[in-house]
């Protein structure tokens, strides 16, 4: 029994034994590209969570008790990642599209792939920019424009940065100069 789960299953190998019951039709190359769309799907997601907490964070008024203040930045997280994908990317977007043009679309393909397959049910039949998802160049395309909209969500959120930078620089020159901020 020791080689087994607590349902029977070999051990190490639950999730793929449960796959090939629930979807017995799938092979493993469709499941590893299906795997691949949804990290796609993260890493953006990752990526709008973090710039969207940075962002509120950063200018957020800082309590006057510390305790306080970590209660508040760890509800504001909380509730953050209990938003779904496209009220997140609702809050970035207008002013992304200002500044990456070429990439604005990508979260929203990805986030409809996404949908596509577990909300749709299409395993099979998920595609992105009209190519199966388990064509080898899709696979591709989808993880490079992933990357490509969250390397743009780094650059947005050091534009986002940039007033805060340059304020802290006054801040130091001037503390410099014998003349403080207070």
């Amino acid at each position: 029994m020791a080689n087994t789960s607590s349902m029977g299953f070999p051990t190490g190998r639950v999730a793929q034994t449960l796959r090939k019951i629930l979807y017995p039709g799938l092979t493993d190359h469709e499941v590893e590209a299906i795997i691949v769309c949804l990290m796609a799907h993260l890493l953006i997601e990752d990526g709008l969570n973090g710039v969207i907490y940075r962002w509120l964070k950063q200018d957020a008024p800082i309590p006057p008790n510390p305790k306080i203040g970590s209660q508040a930045t760890d509800a504001l997280w909380n509730n953050l990642v209990k938003m779904d994908f496209a009220k997140k990317y609702s809050l970035i977007q207008p002013f992304f599209a200002v500044y990456f043009p070429n990439e604005e679309s990508i979260p929203w393909k990805i986030n409809d792939l996404r949908n596509t397959i577990f909300h749709g049910k299409a395993i099979k039949d998920a595609k992105y920019e009209g190519q199966i998802i388990s064509e080898e160049a899709t696979i591709e395309k989808v993880f490079l424009a992933a990357q490509a909209a969250s390397m743009q969500l780094t650059k947005f959120e050091e534009m986002i940065d940039g007033p805060h930078a340059l304020a802290e620089r006054w801040r130091k020159r001037l503390e410099e100069l014998g003349e403080p901020l207070q």
